[in-house]
């Protein structure tokens, strides 16, 4: 068995608009999967917007609006173009307001989860993720399972490259505090931690961290691994899900691990696990 004395070190093995940091259009999870419905938010208004693009072709009025969804077939960029009053850059103070124009865009990828050989768990604590097809869960027994979860994804007991679900109760507020607190648990599993990005994202509609580091895993002697971690917090629960492979590999392996933790969907709680 494997050590467990508390989720955060094992997992990593592996709001407020402003938060978000994705520009000024946020979506809920990108990238999706074919047949998921995307929400796309954002913050600006003006005298008229408008919107092109998937569903709402080649231009859609959504003034007065902050949100709409869409299921798009494939990957979709979605443009949005706002007409506003005010000055123009370098206009003199005394200038009256004129219409200006400014336009911003998102790319939502969409991939077939079937051709990249994936495979669903579901947990019946009341979440989602997608694994690759030849991997195995490996759920760790947790006290207060209801509201404590840890769950190993993996080819083989303790793989270098695999993916893991982390669910704590928290006290944090945010999920720049979780990350915080993840980041701090690093060193009790890894030497040579080093940081590569840390950006704030959002994920499940609320907002997220996305860390990206690099160390040597103690229990892998001279194998260094990078790794891929989302955390977020929910209704006083925290998220943090990994994915971690060979540092040598991870570029490679990048695209494929990021598919695989967005993919996280929190859902209703069921009685039993459907897994592959």
């Amino acid at each position: 068995m494997r050590p467990t004395p508390h989720v955060l070190p094992v997992i990593l093995a592996l709001g407020a608009p402003a938060a978000w940091g994705e520009g000024e259009i946020a979506a809920n999870r990108n990238p999706i999967a074919k047949g998921e419905k995307v929400t796309l938010r954002w913050h600006f208004t003006g005298d008229k917007v408008t919107v092109s693009g998937g569903r709402f072709g080649k231009g859609t009025v959504v003034t007065g609006k902050t949100s709409l969804e869409d299921t798009p077939s494939r990957t979709t960029r979605y443009t949005f173009n706002v007409w506003y009053r005010g000055r123009a850059a370098g206009s003199p103070a005394e200038a009256a307001p004129a219409l200006l124009h400014a336009r911003y865009h998102i790319d939502i990828e969409v991939y077939d989860p079937r051709s990249a050989g994936m495979a669903e768990y579901r947990s019946p604590s009341g979440w989602l993720i997608r694994t690759l097809r030849q991997w195995r869960a490996d759920p760790v027994p947790m006290p207060d399972p209801a509201n404590n979860a840890l769950v190993f994804f993996q080819k083989e007991e303790d793989s270098v490259e695999r993916v893991a679900v982390a669910v704590v109760p928290v006290r944090e507020a945010s999920a720049s505090a979780l990350m915080d607190r993840v980041q701090q648990d690093m060193p009790s599993r890894y030497d040579g931690i080093q940081i590569h990005s840390r950006k704030d994202v959002t994920h499940e509609g609320v907002p997220a961290v996305l860390t990206v580091f690099s160390g040597g895993d103690n229990t892998h002697p001279g194998t260094r691994t990078t790794s891929l971690v989302l955390a977020f917090v929910r209704e006083g629960r925290g998220y943090v899900i990994s994915a971690r492979t060979q540092a040598s590999q991870f570029a490679a392996r990048r695209p494929l691990l990021e598919k695989l933790v967005r993919s996280f969907t929190l859902t209703p709680a069921r009685s039993t696990v459907s897994a592959r």
